[in-house]
């Protein structure tokens, strides 16, 4: 099931009632699952979405798959930018991987640019692949202390 699905009747579709794990004892409130905090989820910013902001910043803790287009900054454990996603801003993440275009300073440990990559600007980096094809033009630099790459995913800064 679908977090979001098109109705044609203009009606909304009813909500499934919350079922407990266990029914073990019925005076206590029903637990939920959850999954484990340590996990964190795959966020998708897709093809046919356009964000822009001044000042705009998107902070996940997990991975985010960027295949729409960001004018802002993007920051998380893992970005993906997708063959169709363009980020026009700062992109810094543990882990970088490009399929697509961007347009600023990519910051993280470890980036991968794919064949079909299209990057302009500099990417501050510990590991550094380019696969034959992709498009690179920027400075490639390697900081002193691998401290400068840790992507500050505080959402109050």
């Amino acid at each position: 099931m679908s977090m979001f699905t098109r109705n044609s009747s203009g009606e909304p579709a009813p909500l499934d009632p919350l079922k407990p794990i266990s029914k073990a004892d019925p005076s206590r409130p029903p637990q939920l699952r959850r999954t484990e905090s340590s996990e964190a989820g795959k966020s998708v910013i897709s093809n046919d979405l356009k964000i822009i902001g001044q000042g705009l910043k998107i902070i996940s803790r997990g991975t985010l798959q960027v295949d729409g287009e960001v004018e802002g900054d993007v920051a998380g454990a893992e970005i993906i930018i997708g063959e169709q996603g363009k980020v026009t801003g700062t992109v810094a993440a543990e882990r970088v991987i490009v399929r697509g275009r961007t347009s600023g300073v990519i910051r993280a440990m470890t980036v991968a640019l794919q064949a079909s990559a299209r990057v302009e600007g500099d990417i501050h980096h510990m590991s550094l692949a380019i696969e034959e094809g992709a498009e690179f033009d920027g400075r490639c630099l390697r900081p002193a202390n691998t401290k400068e790459l840790q992507p500050d995913l505080d959402e109050h800064s």
